[in-house]
């Protein structure tokens, strides 16, 4: 909890700051999780929120659970540059995000939200990409935005706004974001492009990518905005990439697309629209084209017509997406002239296609078939002996069910084949002939069996080849891959009945600039490397099998790898000794395996000194491991995930040796006991993550607690979410522990705070309120005190005597405060207007009829004594207090003062008079402020020094008369005087009588 007071005086301002941490707040993190990029692209923490973090731009920031925004955006670190944050909240407040001012990437995903204040983002001057989910419907949910939402982003590039609508934003919403590059407003249920068009400002002149799609447009027309303007032409005729897809566009105007002349990419959804109605709309050059049908078979455009429409408008590159075509013929595609570059298909039916139809413009370099059902992928002895000069082909998720002998040898150029996803089950003698160019080659997801000897022969340049969920049943050939000595990227499997592997005869010897190499062995395989030269790059290695062994494990392979991933085996030894020490340099080794069957110890893991990531899934430690001697040695090691492995106990001796560790991160199914003070030698811990963890609900665990509390380098994560074991009952554990454990010591603390707290803010409350009050009180008792014991009234009672003593006794008090009065006038002025009294008001005063005497600061005030004590005498000894206000006045501290004592006895002693002079003009508005001399001024008569010369006789001589007047107690007062100065007279001339 943070207390902060504010206290103010004149000239003075203090800030008062009290923190204080209760319960387990400290570095626990209840919402928001933070996290350093390195450490986060391993994935081994953060990912709770579905966004998409730039590289780059760490540290990171993951919010969830957030109800309130300005409390729960407390725990994000300020040097955070990427924050993502799930929320429930109902607006977005002012200054929501301004502690965080190195932010740059901001991503706000919340269902609830229906206010952005005006102000939510400022503070962020570095923010560069914003994105703001509201709802996942189709019809924008309506969210007040307040004018100034975007103020301050002056370096905003990117801004995504998706389901909310629009419909009611002020106009001027866009108007700050003058750096925006990318606009995207999602879902917003818009029915109008003006709708949208209008709310960009004439001031986004970088903007180039205007992405409109979900919305509601059916019609697309130029209607202008409201109150008969136009579309802002100037700024849509920028624009180089146009969204408007997902919209159920029904028809296109004439005209309607004329202000977009140089378009690089415009995508379209279509509702039985006829094509024509594209060229013409007016628009100009598009070199791509995207047109998807708005749901299943509602775009049925003729292939005659989409040529047409490429050759009008210079398209390049052409997308449709679930259109039914007919007519897929090279008569008709020779319409579409020289200048398609690109042609990409999704349709559920394109079983009248005729596969010689690149023929009709042989320039296509890049064909992608997706969902078409194809059968048949033999375009090369379709096109009659043609060569196709295509680089590209993508034949995914389709029905092919073999490769036959050349099927593409016609495609020298090609440098991409994907066709995985299919059904095929064979590769037939120089299926894969004739493409000398090839880099990747894609076959996952097939049903071929088995790899002959001359499958890949005619792929001298292949780059990667990817073999994955193929059930290879039937065998490999020595040497299937001997011809591929640039493979880069190799996946294998799943290898079947296989019981003995050898890499060096698969390649007849290595390719040494092989760098990730992926093996399935499915029931299990002796991997054999053999004589291999070393990798000329660091690899990745991932060995997939229930049983994994090897035979050699020393080879000039293993010393390379880098990064090694093991799954699901039941084995992986190599002559019964743990493989993994044999990669020697391994820095990052991630190992699954089955509890119940891996009887293999793995202490030996120690050995792996260079070892900077290590994650451990379904081990048991309690069987066959001993886990302090396990993490031993591992001084490099920056992070461990620990899944499963069936740990009763955390020991202090476990990590001992992990002093460069820096993220832990622990899942157990099992209950787990964590002794006090495990986590005391992890020096550079700085994120402990708990996915899963059952304690018990014991205060044996409230060391967890005061730990995280007091270790301000380690945030705790998910620990709010944990449970524990009660009764049978699985409750919440951060709650229960507070509930159960705490002690005599806490609510002493909590008292000692809570005393504290009202202490100070008492403290702080008097001295803003009540100061000079306090010390005008004070000096007044003194200067009572001392006129009660002064040496000056003892000595008049001596001479008194006896006599006259019952008359003198009711004007005692009177006759000492008579005689203390010095001066007839105390003068409160400005040191700024001091010209005036000295050059004006002085002489007028003390040199006329009757003469009087003026008590002012500078001539009169004792030397050596306090200013204070010098203005509470002065006052006290004067008849009558001049106050000259000026504007000056009001803002002198000193003056101040002086009103508060003339006022304090004005109170107490009515025969007091105040006496206002105002040197100048003042408005009430003005005086409001000094409610003392405002209600002065209201309830008694003042003076106004007059301009005119005329009227300042009759100034001062009103001046003069209120000073010198005497009141009737006065006047009483001084009768009593003078008879008992006649009494002593006559009693000092009357003869003693004789006797």
């Amino acid at each position: 909890m943070t207390f902060v007071f504010w206290v103010w005086r004149p000239g003075v301002s203090v800030l008062l700051l009290l923190c204080v941490c209760d319960g387990a707040e400290g570095v626990i993190r209840r919402h928001c999780d933070c996290y350093e990029e390195d450490l986060y692209v391993q994935k081994d923490i953060g990912g709770f929120i579905q966004c998409s973090l730039k590289p780059g731009l760490g540290p990171y920031a993951e919010c969830t659970e957030i109800t309130d925004l300005r409390s729960g955006l407390e725990e994000v670190f300020p040097d955070v540059r990427s924050l993502c944050i799930l929320h429930s909240s109902s607006s977005l407040p002012a200054d929501a995000f301004s502690h965080i001012p190195l932010l740059e990437h901001l991503y706000l995903d919340g269902s609830h939200l229906a206010k952005v204040t005006s102000g939510a983002f400022t503070g962020l001057p570095k923010l560069r990409f914003l994105h703001i989910l509201v709802s996942s419907s189709w019809g924008g949910v309506n969210v007040t935005l307040e004018p100034g939402v975007f103020q301050g982003l002056s370096s905003l590039e990117e801004l995504t706004l998706a389901g909310m609508s629009l419909a009611l934003a002020p106009p001027a919403l866009l108007d700050p974001l003058v750096r925006v590059r990318s606009l995207r407003v999602d879902r917003a249920g818009a029915r109008d492009l003006g709708e949208l068009f209008c709310l960009l400002s004439p001031g986004m002149e970088k903007l180039e990518t205007l992405e409109l799609p979900g919305s509601m447009v059916s019609s697309i027309q130029n209607g202008g905005c409201s109150g008969s303007n136009p579309w802002p032409t100037v700024l849509l005729s920028r624009i180089r990439i146009l969204d408007l897809s997902g919209n159920p566009v029904r028809r296109v105007e004439p005209k309607s697309l004329s202000v977009f002349q140089n378009l690089s990419s415009l995508s379209l959804s279509m509702v039985d629209v006829w094509v024509g109605q594209l060229w013409g709309s007016g628009m100009g050059r598009v070199n791509k084209l995207y047109l998807s049908s708005y749901t299943l078979r509602q775009f049925t455009p003729s292939l005659s017509d989409l040529c047409t429409l490429v050759v009008k408008h210079g398209v390049e590159s052409l997308d449709l997406h679930l259109a039914l075509i007919t007519a897929f013929t090279a008569e008709v595609m020779k319409r579409c002239g020289p200048g398609l570059r690109q042609l990409s298909v999704t349709s559920e039916d394109l079983s009248g296609m005729d596969l010689g139809f690149w023929t009709g413009t042989g320039q296509i370099q890049g064909l992608m078939m997706v969902l078409t059902k194809l059968t048949n992928a033999s375009f090369c002895s379709a096109g009659g002996g043609r060569v196709w000069n295509l680089t590209s082909l993508i034949l995914h998720e389709n029905h092919l069910t073999e490769i036959t002998t050349d099927q593409f040898s016609c495609m020298p150029l090609l440098e991409r084949l994907d066709l995985s996803e299919n059904h095929i089950s064979s590769l037939a003698h120089r299926a894969l002939q004739g493409m000398p160019l090839l880099r990747v080659l894609d076959l996952t997801h097939n049903k071929i069996s088995m790899l002959g000897e001359d499958d890949f022969e005619g792929l001298p340049a292949l780059e990667v080849l990817l073999l994955e969920g193929n059930k290879i049943s039937g065998g490999i050939a020595h040497g299937v891959f001997r011809r591929q000595h640039r493979l880069q990227d190799l996946s294998l499997g799943e290898i079947d009945i296989i019981y003995q592997l050898y890499l060096n005869m698969l390649f007849l010897g290595f390719p040494t600039k092989l760098q990730h190499l992926l093996i399935d062995t499915g029931p299990g395989t002796y991997l054999t490397v053999g004589h291999v030269p070393a990798p000329e790059f660091p690899m990745v290695l991932e060995l997939r099998g229930k049983m994994i062994q090897s035979s050699d494990c020393e080879n000039n392979m293993f010393p390379m790898v880098r990064e090694l991933k093991v799954g699901e085996g039941t084995k992986f030894d190599c002559n019964n000794i743990f493989l993994a020490p044999y990669f020697l340099n391994l820095e990052s080794f991630e190992f699954s395996a089955n509890p119940e069957k891996f009887t293999t110890p793995y202490t030996t893991i120690n050995q792996l000194r260079k070892l900077k990531r290590l994650k451990l899934t379904n081990l048991n430690f309690s069987n066959h491991t001993d886990p302090s001697v396990t993490f031993r040695n591992l001084t490099e090691l920056r992070s461990l995930v620990l899944i499963n492995c069936r740990l009763n106990f955390l020991t202090r001796s476990m990590f001992t040796d992990l002093v460069s560790l820096r993220v832990l991160r622990l899942y157990s199914e099992s209950p787990l006991i964590l002794l006090e003070g495990v986590f005391i030698p992890l020096l550079s811990l700085s994120t402990l993550v708990f996915d899963q963890v059952d304690f018990r609900c014991d205060c044996s665990n409230g060391w967890l607690l005061d730990w995280a509390d007091n270790s301000r380098k380690t945030q705790v994560v998910l620990l709010q979410r944990q449970q524990c074991i009660w009764h049978y009952q699985r409750l919440n554990f951060l709650s229960t522990m507070e509930r159960l454990c705490q002690t005599e010591d806490d609510f002493l603390s909590y008292v000692s705070t809570t005393a504290t707290v009202c202490s100070l803010l008492c403290l702080a409350l008097g001295y803003r309120f009540l100061h000079w009050p306090c010390v005008v009180l004070f000096f007044r008792l003194r200067g009572w005190v001392e006129r009660r014991v002064g040496r000056r009234w003892w000595r008049r009672k001596r001479r008194m005597g006896g006599q006259w003593e019952e008359l003198i006794e009711g004007e005692e008090g009177e006759e000492k405060e008579e005689e203390e009065v010095r001066y007839d006038a105390f003068v409160s002025f400005s040191s700024g207007d001091e010209a005036w009294v000295l050059g004006e008001m002085a002489p007028m005063l003390e040199e006329g009829e009757p003469r009087l005497r003026l008590c002012l600061h500078h001539r009169d005030f004792e030397v050596g004594k306090g200013i204070v004590d010098n203005i509470a005498e002065n006052i006290y000894c004067s008849r009558r207090t001049v106050c000259v206000l000026t504007r000056r006045y009001l803002r002198s501290d000193w003056c101040g003062l002086e009103m508060r004592v003339a006022t304090h006895r004005l109170l107490s002693e009515h025969s007091h008079r105040l006496i206002l002079i105002f040197l100048e003009h003042i408005s009430p508005f003005e005086l409001s402020a000094f409610h003392r001399l405002a209600k002065l001024a209201r309830t008694r008569t003042y003076l106004d020094w007059p301009q005119d010369e005329d009227e300042r006789v009759t100034f001062w001589e009103r001046l003069r008369r209120n000073i010198a007047e005497r009141d009737a107690d006065e006047l009483v007062r001084e009768r009593v005087r003078s008879d008992i100065a006649e009494r002593d007279a006559d009693q000092l001339h009357d003869p003693p009588e004789t006797s």
